[in-house]
């Protein structure tokens, strides 16, 4: 690996003027990338004394679908660095590794290497804009202190999401309930958001993986922020967790791919523990919603239960799921010998009065060996072009990112602000 970028080749004898480079930054040396309009060179540069250093960053490099990326050591310092070049809107995520452990084999047992990886987990110290690591959820962690959360990465294009941030806006409060699912047979937390201001009975968003959207991506910020901007209408948000048994990820999995136990779980165990809300039981003012798995099992109930939920919001949905023959695609619970079960189903069942609002990021491109044929955002195109062709409203968005947190939650909240607009929108 040679050097790329014209700022490290400058300063890499001068490891203070870097650093100090690094600091003003605010994170990797953005520069221009001869010869690819509309992109730039990204360099992400981590010192520090360290046997191996390697990244992990979402789909910003070649190899997309690999866990981390090793970093280079320029020779006789402790300078680790890698270059890749990346569309200048592209908002993203990213993570060092230091001195990472063997992986082993990540298809049999990626959960238990994300376990063993947790403690050698880095943000960039030069970057001040963090997240908390949905891998950290992953790995069934959630006290990680913020030097190993995840570093945002906004680069010169990036669209302004500010919705993040506190403004001093009324806040909404966050109610702890508990559901007890007989369908499923598990036990779980649910975490409801009440707004500040409005009257009900309030228009009901339910979200699930509600730990991410709580912990991971902070949308109750977003909302408390969108309410008051007049850009969303007051809404009653309940984030149902994921169940609180040993195997969470297998678990998540299991509910998530497709299962009629869900469906029942959402659309009659759930309503009555919500009542106390004030919520509306109008299904075109109830939403639900998802990320990859969870929004392909919430596309799933709305087929059978649209008179529940009128409206469903899918972030990166796995829409690409089904096909069984492969290790991955085994572990993911495949259906049969084909991709996009779930588009093959609503192609084939008459139509169902649902709204749906669909993302994906413009880095959920290229091959998948799990998914012969398809690609997640195809997959998702796909989907799309088979509901319009029904008769639904779709309203389908490409995010300039990947499959990951940092991007959901702006595609989610501009997604509620589309399907439950408040007075100012």
């Amino acid at each position: 690996m040679t050097i790329t970028s014209p700022a490290l080749a400058a300063l890499a004898g001068d490891p203070a003027a870097l650093a100090e480079h690094l600091k003003t930054a605010g994170g990797p040396l953005v520069e221009p990338a001869p010869d690819n309009p509309g992109s730039v060179l990204v360099t992400f540069v981590w010192l520090g004394e360290a046997e191996r250093v390697s990244i992990r960053a979402g789909q910003l490099f070649a190899d997309h679908l690999a866990p981390s990326h090793a970093l280079e050591r320029l020779p006789g310092t402790d300078i680790w660095h890698r270059s890749t070049v990346v569309r200048a809107d592209v908002t993203s995520s990213y993570q060092y590794i230091v001195d990472e452990p063997a992986a082993g084999d990540l298809i049999a047992d990626a959960f238990e290497a994300l376990r063993r990886q947790v403690d050698c987990w880095r943000a960039d110290p030069f970057n001040p804009r963090r997240i908390y690591p949905q891998t950290g959820i992953i790995a069934g962690r959630l006290d990680l202190p913020e030097h190993q959360w995840d570093s945002i990465l906004e680069l010169p294009e990036t669209e302004p999401a500010p919705w993040f941030t506190p403004a001093g806006a009324p806040a909404g409060t966050l109610v702890e309930r508990r559901l007890t699912s007989a369908a499923l047979g598990n036990e779980r937390q649910v975490t409801v958001y009440r707004p500040p201001s409005g009257q009900g009975p309030f228009p009901l968003v339910v979200m699930l993986d509600g730990e991410c959207w709580t912990r991971v991506a902070d949308l109750p910020t977003a909302l408390d922020n969108r309410i008051a901007d007049g850009s969303l209408a007051p809404v009653v948000v309940a984030f149902v967790h994921t169940p609180e048994v040993a195997d969470r990820p297998g678990a998540r999995i299991g509910e998530s791919t497709c299962n009629p136990a869900l469906t029942t779980m959402l659309a009659e165990e759930l309503p009555p523990l919500l009542a106390e809300f004030d919520v509306t039981t109008d299904p075109a003012r109830t939403v639900l919603a998802g990320n990859s798995l969870t929004g392909l099992a919430a596309a799933f109930t709305a087929l059978h239960r649209p008179e529940v939920y009128g409206n469903v919001l899918a972030s990166s949905g796995s829409f690409w799921w089904g096909y069984a023959d492969h290790p991955v695609a085994k572990m993911l619970g495949g259906k049969d010998g084909e991709p996009e079960w779930l588009t093959r189903q609503y192609a084939g069942s008459p139509r169902v009065p649902v709204r749906f609002w669909l993302d994906c990021g413009v880095l959920e491109a290229g091959n998948v060996p799990w998914i012969p044929g398809v690609d997640p955002r195809a997959a998702n195109r796909h989907f799309r072009t088979v509901l319009r062709a029904k008769g639904n409203q779709v309203d389908y968005f490409e995010a300039p990112g990947g499959h990951e947190f940092v991007s959901f939650r702006r595609n989610a909240i501009r997604a509620l602000c589309t399907l439950l607009p408040g007075a100012g929108a």
